[in-house]
């Protein structure tokens, strides 16, 4: 009896080993497709003159609570300087 639990357990270990190599390619692919949907510091400022208009200052890239924000200093068409924060992940700003 002992025998037939061995050789179950090996088969059963086999088909897991199978099915996971099959499957790692997969995951790969999407966690670098999650990688890539991801914007750059260059990308978010383009984002933000193209909404707002006006003259790029400066750009930082900051993380806070495991997030990751690009910090853009705008000088406005009316002469105003604003901070706006861009999501690298989702790139929406506020």
């Amino acid at each position: 009896m002992n025998i037939l639990k061995a050789m179950i357990f090996c088969l059963l270990l086999s088909a897991s080993q199978t099915l996971l190599a099959q499957n790692a390619p997969h995951f790969w692919q999407n966690h670098l497709l999650a990688q890539k949907q991801s914007i750059g510091p260059g990308e978010a400022a383009a984002r933000v003159q193209e909404k707002l208009g006006g003259r790029i200052l400066s750009v930082e890239t900051i993380q806070r609570k495991g997030k990751t924000f690009h910090r853009i200093k705008v000088l406005t068409r009316k002469g105003v300087v604003r901070i706006i924060r861009v999501n690298a992940a989702t790139g929406q700003f506020n």
